[in-house]
């Protein structure tokens, strides 16, 4: 599982070198015909991996408890009342995959909820999930390369 979590840490970097030379403006920018930004996929990608790990085993999360309503499952910028603190997200986008894989070879991750996902996979082991979130996170990738293009 340690290459899963070099791979993560991987995209994540990808996903900063991607957008850094992008302005707050073009980071919050919701394309025509689009439903989220790029600061949305960023604390989507946060988001999804601290409920699909830490919640299913009942553990605290490492985000703040404002990024739920902003950044989860079904959710977009054109709700939010201010644009997203990209700094604090940069840290917490940074810091989050290492403190999940200190946790992780430290056992923490015991009596796994099981969870299907909206794709109809179900996740019943912490390394189900952390596999699952990959993916995710390679998918909204692909979604910000694409909005950068846009914006």
């Amino acid at each position: 599982m340690k290459f899963i979590f070099d791979a993560l840490i991987q995209i994540r970097t990808n996903c900063w070198r991607a957008i850094e030379h992008l302005s707050i403006e073009q980071l919050h920018k919701i394309p025509q015909g689009c439903n989220n930004n790029i600061a949305w996929n960023l604390g989507h990608m946060v988001t999804s991996q601290q409920l699909l790990t830490y919640a299913k085993c009942n553990l605290p999360l490492l985000i703040p408890d404002e990024y739920l309503p902003l950044f989860r499952k079904d959710t977009s910028p054109k709700d939010w009342a201010k644009p997203a603190d990209i700094e604090e997200m940069r840290r917490i986008f940074a810091h989050s995959n290492d403190m999940f894989y200190r946790d992780y070879v430290s056992n923490k991750f015991q009596n796994y909820q099981a969870y299907t996902t909206s794709s109809g996979l179900t996740l019943k082991h912490i390394d189900d999930a952390l596999i699952y979130n990959y993916g995710h996170e390679t998918l909204h990738y692909g979604v910000i390369l694409m909005l950068r293009k846009l914006v």
